[in-house]
């Protein structure tokens, strides 16, 4: 996956766990689906760190 579909992901789980959290009613399938889109959160943030870490190293060894 991309950088760019990363991002992309990670601001439609955001906005979704922004309008569950507005809904909320103390339901437990709420509580559910907002741990499922924080793991998924989780996922996609240390994806796009390890993509960003990457990219840092290609452009050092073509500084060098």
């Amino acid at each position: 996956m991309k950088i760019n579909e990363k991002i992309s992901l990670l601001k439609k789980i955001i906005e979704e766990i922004k309008n569950i959290s507005e809904n909320l009613d103390d339901d437990n399938k709420f509580e559910k689906k907002i741990d499922k889109l924080n793991k998924e959160l989780s996922e996609l943030k240390k994806g796009i760190r390890e993509s960003v870490e990457e990219l840092e190293e290609i452009l050092e060894e073509e500084n060098a």
